[in-house]
């Protein structure tokens, strides 16, 4: 080995034994730092590396969820909007639907019907007293079909002023076919299209028989009759369509033990009062004071025994009760307008020529019983007749569930008299038909 090659080797070997002593200064550095000092640098906000990582996992978690919470909220606030924006437009759609109907329709038929009534009542007048004298009706079509007592036939048979209103007749008559054949398809009641198939027939017979082609055929046209049911189906279609253009909502009416009573005995208690002939003493006597095709308010209704009599004799009828259940059953009359409403909570304005309120006033106690009577006074028209019945006698067997009070004829003149002006007409005791044990006491008063 040259002296060069001993310098180099000794100078690599200084160079190797200093690396040496480096790296064993630094192990000795790193043994020396105390094990927290070490992960310092993997620490953040005094979390390890584990902890800050499961923290980000967890808030990422709960990002996602906060994100998916507001995006839910935000698309139900949405598509409840929209469906309030579809029910605004469905609402809008059928408001100018009812007024198309009423306009196109009913309306006009209304008025036709009413012009004809009107004119009725000052026709044949002196054939009409004189039968009825007798104990009988006068019916145009078997006067005009009967046989004839003379040579003259048809509208000849009568007066020149009662040929006058016939004639008028027989031409609104005509219209309302033309109405009827031009406009059924705004009918949405199924049961209006054979009352009005009935109608029109009536008319059509009318018309040959004034023209003198059915005499002696009285007998054999007995059952062609004017649909009496006309009037009221026809106010009770325009009731509602007015419901509908006046965005009326259905209102709340607060239950109690009554009112739950005959939610769950409705059944039982239209079969106790569905037959009409029990009242037809009392139909009677009310009918003395109201004209026919008169506008009657049903006041607590119950089933509608009384609001399909009215209907099936030409009056136009809107009624009303607390029970639902009661309503419904009211209202499968296809002809009838029940609403759900109680005493509490009416608010009808003064159109009704008869208020008719049978034992349904009895189930309220005496505030309640004079507010009553102050709202359903108000629905009057001037001279206007309210009818009721309360209890003077209870079965207390059959009052189980129920609440029943007694007023007394005093109080009752007192409310109705002194403080709302009104007079008395009639009153009359009847036994109740449901039980042997109860009496009733009717009144009639006019505003």
């Amino acid at each position: 080995m040259t002296k060069m090659e001993e310098t180099s080797n000794t100078k690599h070997s200084g160079q190797m034994n200093s690396s040496c002593n480096s790296l064993a200064e630094l192990h000795t550095i790193i043994n020396v730092i105390p094990k927290d000092k070490k992960e310092e640098k993997s620490n953040f906000i005094g979390l390890s590396a584990s902890e800050f990582t499961g923290l980000t996992s967890s808030a990422t978690v709960f990002i996602s969820l906060f994100v998916a919470l507001f995006t839910v909220i935000k698309y139900s606030k949405d598509h409840k909007h929209q469906l309030n924006l579809l029910q605004r437009e469905k609402d809008k759609e059928d408001i100018l639907k009812a007024k198309e109907k009423i306009e196109k329709f009913y309306g006009p038929l209304n008025a036709y019907l009413e012009e004809s009534r009107v004119i009725y009542e000052h026709f044949a007048n002196d054939e009409k007293k004189h039968l009825k004298k007798q104990g009988e009706y006068f019916r145009t079509l078997r006067y005009l079909t009967n046989k004839p007592e003379s040579k003259t036939k048809g509208i000849d048979r009568f007066k020149l002023h009662d040929q006058e209103l016939l004639n008028h007749i027989l031409n609104i008559s005509d219209r309302i076919i033309k109405l009827i054949e031009e406009n059924s398809g705004y009918i949405d009641n199924s049961a209006l299209h054979p009352l009005l198939g009935k109608l029109a027939a009536h008319y059509r017979i009318i018309k040959s028989a004034s023209e003198g082609k059915l005499t002696d055929q009285a007998e054999h046209l007995e059952n062609i009759v004017f649909p009496l049911e006309i009037n009221g189906a026809i106010n009770s279609e325009i009731y509602k369509l007015t419901k509908i253009i006046n965005n009326s909502k259905e209102a709340t009416v607060l239950t109690n033990k009554t009112i739950d009573f005959y939610n769950k005995n409705h059944l039982d208690y239209y079969l106790q009062t569905s037959n009409s002939s029990d009242m037809k003493f009392t139909y009677d006597i009310v009918r003395e004071f109201v004209p026919n095709g008169s506008k009657i308010l049903d006041a607590g209704c119950g089933v509608g025994r009384d609001t399909k009599y009215f209907i099936q004799h030409g009056f136009k009828v809107v009624s009303f009760d607390a029970s639902k259940n009661m309503v419904e059953m009211c209202n499968e009359y296809p002809f009838a307008c029940c609403e759900h409403l109680s005493f509490e909570i009416i608010k009808y304005p003064p159109v009704f020529d008869l208020v008719w309120a049978c034992a349904s006033l009895l189930h309220l106690n005496e505030t309640e019983f004079q507010s009553a009577l102050t709202k359903l006074h108000r629905s009057l028209k001037p001279s206007g007749i309210l009818y009721f019945s309360l209890k003077s006698k209870v079965d207390k067997s059959k009052s189980k569930g129920r609440d029943f009070f007694q007023h007394d004829f005093q109080r009752v003149k007192t409310i109705l008299e002194s403080n709302l002006s009104m007079t008395h007409i009639k009153s009359w005791s009847t036994v109740s038909s449901i039980s042997g044990a109860e009496i009733f006491e009717n009144y009639i008063f006019r505003k």
